[in-house]
Parts: structure tokens; C-alpha cells; sequence
């Protein structure tokens, strides 16, 4: 065999085992990257309240429809739309010449009836004193007497006649009964009102404060009896009326403070609940009757563990929060969450005080692999556990 023939074979044999031999010395000095860094801190024991929540809607504490009691042209309006007016305030005017003329002449018909009166008193006594001498029959006595009696009786009836009168005239002056501010007018000048039926002029509306309507579902009944339950029985039957935050739709948190007032005394059978109301007072009149408002009741104060609520993930098995061991190894805790505070979430179940949460680098950890934990400070809430935002939820 040829010394070229040898070449062709052997040559590539030794480019392969060179080439092997570099790979096994590659292989052998590889070196692992180290557990990623991750961020951890102790949860925070703090003082939280727990809260009830619900949606309701607003209504005026006081509200009257201003209708005219007489027939009549509408003549004048003494306000502007929107303005706040006092009890007694004059709204509108009907045209009141009709009704004074009516008045005049139910005035003068009194005055007919009382001289009459008069003059059938006058007879009565004159046969009060021939009847004492005989001079007249006790009949005519009679006779003039019940003409006095007749004659009283038509003075009465006259005297209401005007007093009706006076009423109705009275009524041409349309008033605010209450104190609120005025809405607009429905009907205007020179237009007939009060002809068939008792026109809708306009309303008044009490706003300096405002009720908040909402419904406590069954459950939440149940579990608010059984909890003051043994309190109650202890105390007298009245009762200190309770607190109540409430906030708008464009309000981050509740800062409307007021106080429920009224509880149903039976459930709606058609739909489990039962009506409370809480009023709240409106001085910058904000609060306006027909919107939708949330609101939170207190419940009671207890010590709770808190995480950041950043540092809470969620899978088909619920909310979770990752947990560094004493090995430095990532476990995944299933938890149960209650209400906010501030940037933390309570913890209500699956964490213990002494456990370690992972609150940055959460896409570096897996659970069962190890990471390198930098301890951070543990965080507190802004503010106390009364700035909680949401329901505990599950």
C-alpha cells in the first residue's frame, strides 16, 4: 500500500480524535451559573380591621314635589333654578284676583248673617221678658228663640266660608315647605294650573344630608347576629348607631364618614336581604340623590399577618406566595387572602410569621430550585389597618 493511500485513511481518523479530545477538555472545565438573586422579607403582624362592603345608592334626606292646590293663571316665580331656599320661602304666585274677590264676598255674606244675629237676639230677649209677664205664648218664645239659634248657626257657617276662602287665597302664594335647593320650573308663566289635576310646579330638595340605601345579604346577616349576639344580651336594648365610610365612583378610598341609622326589621323574602340605611352630612354638596356609592361598615379589630400584594401570584389552585426555606430552595404556599392595606394584602391562612417571601425577582424562582436571598426590610403599611380598600376575598 502506497504511503499516499495511507494518507487518504489515517488523516481523518486523527482530525476526529483531535476533535474529541478538544470536546472532553471543554466539558470538563464548564462551570454552572450560580441560583439567581431574589429579594425576601418577613411578612408584618399588624392591627387590621375587618370590613363589610357594599353597593348602594343615595337618596335625599327630605324631599317635596311643589304642586298648585288652586285653579289659576301662573303669574309670577320668585327664585332661580337651583337655588337654595328656606321653609316658608315664597316660590310662585298664582293670580290671586279671583280668590280675593271670593274672600270679599264671603266677608260680606258674614256680615249679613251677624246682623241678622243680631236682630234675632234682640227678639229673643224682648220674649224672654213678655214671657215672664204672660203678655206672650211660650210658643212665640220658642219661635224667636230658635230664629236666634238659626241665625248663630248661619254666622258659623258663613265664618267658614271665609275662613275657605282665605285659604284658597292663601294658596295663590306658593311657598317652600321645607329648607333645600329649589329645582327647575316645569311650567311656565301665563299658563292655567291647577285645572284638572294638581300641577307639578316644581321641587324642593333637602341636601345637607344625604341617606345611603344598601341591602346585608342572608349570610352576612347571620354572621353579623351571631357575632354581637352575647354583646347584645349584655347591654340595654338601645343600641349606639354604628359607623359608616362611604365613596364615590371617581374616590379611591372611603373618606365620607357617617353613621347607619336605620335597620329593617324583616328580610325580603323575594330577594334574601335586608335594607339598611346610613346618613351621612353634605356640607360641600358633593353627595347628590340617585348615585350609585360604595360603602364599608366596621366590623372589629384584630392582629393579622401581611405580604406585599405585589408578591402574590395566582394559578388554577388559587393565590400563592413563594417561600424561601432554610435550604435557600423556592416553595410555592397556597394562601388565602383578606382585604388590602395600603400595598400590603392580609394573609389569612397558608403563612407562617417566620417564613421568608420572596418580594423581587419572582421570575427567577422556581419552586424545588435553589436561589441566592438578599434579606430586605420587612414593610409596614402606610397608614393604620382603618385604610383597608377592599372585601376579604377568597
Amino acid at each position: 500500500m502506497s504511503f499516499s493511500n495511507l494518507r487518504n485513511i489515517y488523516w481523518p481518523l486523527l482530525i476526529l480524535l483531535l476533535a474529541v479530545s478538544g470536546c472532553e477538555k471543554g466539558t470538563d472545565s464548564f462551570v454552572p451559573p450560580p441560583p439567581p438573586e431574589v429579594t425576601i422579607s418577613l411578612p408584618v403582624k399588624h392591627e387590621v380591621t375587618d370590613y363589610l362592603e357594599f353597593t348602594g345608592n343615595t337618596k335625599a334626606v327630605e324631599s317635596v314635589e311643589i304642586r298648585a292646590r288652586v285653579q289659576g293663571f301662573l303669574d309670577k316665580m320668585n327664585f332661580q333654578p337651583g337655588q337654595k331656599v328656606k321653609a316658608g320661602d315664597l316660590l310662585f304666585i298664582i293670580d290671586p284676583r279671583p280668590f280675593k274677590a271670593r274672600v270679599d264676598q264671603q266677608e260680606a255674606a258674614l256680615k249679613v248673617r251677624e246682623a241678622a244675629l243680631n236682630l234675632a237676639q234682640v227678639k229673643e230677649e224682648k220674649a224672654a221678658n213678655l214671657l215672664r209677664t204672660s203678655s206672650i205664648s211660650e210658643i212665640s218664645f220658642l219661635e224667636d228663640k230658635a230664629n236666634r239659634d238659626m241665625a248663630l248657626a248661619h254666622v258659623g257657617a258663613a265664618k267658614a266660608d271665609v275662613e275657605e276662602a282665605q285659604l284658597q287665597l292663601d294658596y295663590t302664594q306658593v311657598k317652600s315647605p321645607i329648607n333645600g335647593r329649589v329645582g327647575r320650573n316645569l311650567v311656565d308663566l301665563g299658563n292655567l294650573v291647577g285645572a284638572q289635576e294638581k300641577t307639578l310646579l316644581t321641587s324642593v330638595v333637602n341636601d345637607s344630608s344625604i341617606y345611603a340605601y344598601f341591602n346585608l345579604s342572608e349570610n352576612d346577616l347571620l354572621m353579623l347576629t351571631r357575632l354581637y349576639v352575647d354583646k347584645n344580651s349584655k347591654e340595654e336594648s338601645h343600641k349606639p348607631e354604628s359607623p359608616c365610610f362611604l365613596g364615590l365612583a371617581d374616590e379611591k378610598d372611603f373618606p365620607h364618614e357617617g353613621k347607619i341609622d336605620f335597620v329593617d326589621t324583616q328580610v325580603d323574602q323575594s330577594t334574601g336581604t335586608l335594607a339598611v340605611r346610613a346618613v351621612f352630612a353634605n356640607k360641600d354638596g358633593l353627595l347628590l340623590p340617585g348615585l350609585f356609592v360604595r360603602l364599608r361598615a366596621p366590623l372589629k379589630k384584630r392582629e393579622a399577618l401581611l405580604a406585599p400584594n405585589l408578591a402574590l401570584g395566582i394559578d388554577q389552585g388559587g393565590r400563592y406566595l413563594l417561600v424561601v426555606n432554610k435550604d435557600n430552595v423556592v416553595e410555592q404556599r397556597q394562601v388565602k387572602i383578606g382585604q388590602q392595606v395600603d400595598n400590603l394584602r392580609v394573609i389569612e391562612s397558608g403563612l407562617k410569621q417566620d417564613d421568608w417571601v420572596i418580594v423581587n425577582g419572582l421570575l427567577s424562582a422556581r419552586p424545588g430550585g435553589k436561589v441566592t436571598p438578599i434579606k430586605a426590610a420587612t414593610p409596614s403599611p402606610e397608614s393604620s389597618g382603618n385604610s383597608s380598600r377592599t372585601k376579604a376575598q377568597e
